[in-house]
């Protein structure tokens, strides 16, 4: 009887195991304050974060940051973060940056009319239709410093204008360099 209870408690302790690891590899995203976040969010902005997540083989670890809102005139922004949590992670930019905007945007498969990719100071962007809401917007792209065949982190973010309004060339040069991120802790 002994033993029997010895191997189901084994048995217990590995399934439980596999499932705490299973978890970790799962981003569970978490309202918090702003002033938590990496990203420099200005007034207005709602906050989020997901947890520390390891790939496999728990040597990659990485966690997501985001900032968005609308503001009264009813422009929408949206600020990502994807940074890795340690030197030996890196992510990679290897999509193009159409298809990076189309996954950090909400609506991102109902987005159409996309332009070609446009350089701005250290950022890549796209203007693009939202066909959901009919809004005109922009997406960018930034990658951070390089990092063992890719980078430490990236950013990206999206500005949407109100609906019969379309976003000026000043409007994204304000955008990407007003999205920033706090020093890491």
């Amino acid at each position: 009887m002994r033993v029997v209870r010895l191997l189901a408690f084994c048995v217990l302790l590995v399934v439980c195991t596999t499932m705490a690891a299973a978890q970790t590899r799962q981003y569970i995203w978490s309202d918090i304050d702003c002033r938590q976040s990496r990203i420099a969010a200005w007034p207005g902005l709602k906050c989020r974060a997901t947890n520390v997540v390891t790939s496999e083989g728990n040597i990659g670890v990485f966690r997501q940051w985001a900032a968005f809102g609308t503001s009264r005139d009813g422009y929408y922004a949206h600020i990502f973060l994807w940074e890795a949590e340690n030197s030996f992670s890196y992510l990679s930019a290897d999509e193009t940056t159409a298809d990076f905007v189309k996954g950090i945007f909400e609506y991102g498969k109902s987005i159409g009319q996309i332009s070609p990719v446009v350089r701005y100071r250290d950022a890549d962007y796209v203007t693009f239709k939202d066909g959901k809401a009919g809004r005109t917007c922009m997406g960018f792209r930034r990658a951070g410093r390089p990092r063992r065949g890719g980078y430490e982190a990236l950013t990206g973010g999206i500005l949407c204008a109100p609906p019969g309004k379309t976003i000026t060339d000043a409007e994204v040069s304000v955008f990407i360099d007003k999205a920033q991120l706090r020093p890491s802790r």
